[in-house]
């Protein structure tokens, strides 16, 4: 067996820490200007930028990804490519990538890079399972063939675009066409993406830009929000709040001769805006005060909305979030959490790894929404439309109450626990797991009103606020195709990098929500605490740890393994940061098949192993010192 070198794992220091905004609005540093009930309206808060951690976490996530392919499923025909840095909380940055494959953009290839503020990598995530590796990337089904396949998804199409040739990267990668149509489905418009299969003609997964939901009520009594204007012309477009504007189906904004806006009757289409443009407002500074994002979209920009849509539903489309009315016509469905969710649409695709998937991620996405409703309540905290865990319940779309139960979600016929059927579930059933999910990890499972947990455990809630950060940092792991298995994965990790391992009381609440929904630990999921050995028993080894550098043991040249579980449990002194990987050996090289990348002096491997050679690879991120492996073997 031939033993080549791996590289020496180099070391990347982020001199600046990232820092977010926290705590009330300020008004004070506001110039007054009047709105409906002539109070005085508000700047959104300012989110901290941090130019030297977002080139130190390129940096690290390059260097990282160009050491460590095989943790990605490269081939030797891939090549990666940076799409998108986005700031989280605690000084943790999120890098994503997209990959090709023979110049070819690979469908469900992309990945995320996690680095904290000391540019180190803490986690990753990747959606794709399989390295690619086609037999031709000659399709043999016709781009015309391909395009009217696609049009047969829609009964109503007006036109689709030229198919592009992909890789499909779900399960087994395949060469595939994606072709967009845009028409409608029930009364909505459609903007389809739809993958055929370039050998076979197959049909094999579709997924809709356009995402429809509803929502509640309309009276948020007398509020402020952002306008433009001055002496006897003024408009509901907010400037301070780039892209935040409201009007009728046409698309331009509202104007009058003064800042006083609406009747506060519910036909009112002008105060259907009042209401949009108040939730807007409080959605925007709920996300740059308590996540650290930079507007709807993450880079300081927002969706203009709209009022007037002559259908009970309300929906974004990628461009605008557009609002219609409740089955009897008296009320205009622009309440808090109506607006707040279509806008979550927005984050939940302008988060990496977009919007594509099948049912369960469209589920995900309408949890999505339903979850930045409850925090934009909680964090508006107005008295006319008090923080809960419903959807609808004010709107009473069809007079039967709420369209959907968070705390409860099988009170109103939805899942309360995940299970494989999910993903043939319709997606706003499919919603029901990460809603309950999120209202245990926010209020817990004995809290008023009590929740049910699917395996008659006792979650202990963390409050609304910290239930976020820990959600949306997951989402900046978000890759597409996103499963709740993958999402539980994203949070755990997203909790090591927020709140660290000194403790592990956070952590453990946010795994204890999971098991509570039936979403089962997942392999390579991060860990909390354990190590030094205490459960693993089989060999010892030592050695000596060396700042930035790598030391194989038992040996550079290996050791044999059976299929089974190889465990790993390695520790050193306090104050040394310490990584552990395990390598297969492939025929030609070693590759990482897993790694333990936390932050402190101990760490802890569970690998399901095939048949083979493995090695373990000690990595001293910082500092120096003994340490001790011990590792069981099958």
């Amino acid at each position: 067996m031939k033993s080549p070198t791996s590289p020496t794992r180099s070391r990347v220091i982020g001199a600046v820490m990232a820092t977010t905004v926290a705590g009330a609005l300020a008004l004070a540093a506001q110039a007054p200007s009047y709105t409906q009930a002539g109070t005085e309206r508000t700047a959104p808060p300012a989110v901290a930028k941090d130019a030297q951690g977002r080139s130190d976490a390129m940096s690290a996530a390059k260097e990282y990804v160009a050491e460590h392919g095989s943790m990605f499923k490269k081939s030797k025909d891939d090549t990666f490519v940076r799409t998108g840095v986005h700031q989280g909380s605690a000084g943790t940055w999120y890098v994503a990538y997209e990959r090709t494959y023979q110049g070819i953009p690979v469908a469900g290839g992309d990945f995320v890079v996690a680095v904290n503020k000391d540019g180190k990598v803490t986690g990753r995530t990747s959606g794709q399972e399989k390295t690619i590796d086609l037999a031709s990337v000659q399709p043999t089904v016709s781009k015309s063939a391909a395009r009217s396949d696609a049009r047969a998804e829609l009964k109503k199409d007006e036109g689709a675009t030229a198919p592009q040739l992909v890789v499909y990267a779900e399960g087994t990668p395949r060469l595939a066409y994606e072709t967009v149509v845009t028409g409608e489905k029930s009364g909505i418009p459609s903007k389809l993406h739809v993958y055929t299969d370039a050998k076979t003609g197959e049909t094999l997964s579709s997924w809709d830009e356009v995402v429809a939901g509803t929502g509640s009520g309309y009276y948020n009594g007398s509020v402020s929000f952002g306008t433009s204007g001055s002496g006897t012309s003024w408009s509901m477009t907010d400037t301070s709040r780039s892209g935040q504007k409201c009007g009728g189906q046409n698309g331009a904004a509202y104007t009058g001769a003064d800042d006083v806006w609406g009747n506060g009757t519910g036909t009112s289409l002008e105060t259907g805006c009042v209401d949009a443009m108040y939730a807007m407002n409080k959605e925007w500074d709920m996300l740059a005060s308590w996540l650290g994002r930079s507007g709807i979209k993450g880079n300081g920009t927002g969706y203009p909305a709209r009022v007037g849509l002559n259908d009970v539903n309300a929906y974004w489309d990628g461009s605008i979030t557009n609002f219609g009315h409740s089955s009897d016509n008296a009320r205009q469905l622009t309440a808090i959490d109506i607006v707040a969710h279509e806008n979550g649409h927005g984050i939940f695709y302008t988060t990496p790894g977009g919007s594509s998937g099948d049912n369960e991620t469209g589920g995900m996405n309408e949890a999505t929404g339903d979850i930045f409703g409850a925090l934009t309540e909680a964090y508006a905290a107005n008295p006319n439309d008090p923080a809960d865990y419903l959807v609808g319940e004010e709107a009473n779309l069809t007079g039967s109450g709420p369209i959907r139960n968070m705390y409860n979600p099988s009170a109103l016929g939805d899942p309360n626990c995940w299970s494989t059927s999910i993903k043939n579930t319709e997606v706003h059933a499919a919603a029901g797991p990460l809603n309950h999910w999120f209202y245990l990890l926010a209020k817990g499972s004995s809290s008023s009103p009590a929740s049910p947990t699917c395996n008659g455990s006792t979650v202990t809630g963390l409050g609304i606020q910290t239930a976020g950060r820990i959600f949306y940092n997951g989402m900046l792991l978000k890759t597409s195709s996103w499963t709740h298995g993958a999402a539980r994965k994203a949070t755990l990790q997203a909790t090591i990098n927020l709140y660290g391992t000194s403790s592990c009381t956070t952590f453990n609440t946010v795994k204890a929500a999971w098991d509570a929904i039936s979403v089962p630990a997942q392999s390579g999921e991060a860990t909390c605490g354990g190590g030094g050995g205490t459960s693993c028993t089989e060999v010892t080894t030592t050695g000596s740890a060396m700042s930035g550098y790598s030391t194989y043991k038992p040996s550079s040249s290996g050791f044999s393994a059976a299929a089974g579980t190889i465990k790993g449990c390695l520790s050193g002194p306090t104050g040394v940061d310490l990584d552990l990987y395990l390598q297969r050996w492939n025929g030609a090289s070693w590759v990482d098949v897993a790694a333990s990348e936390g932050t402190t002096s101990t760490e802890t491997i569970t690998y399901s192993a095939t048949a083979g050679s493995y090695r373990w690879d000690v990595y001293a991120y910082s500092g120096s010192g003994s340490f001790t492996l011990k590792y069981d073997v099958p």
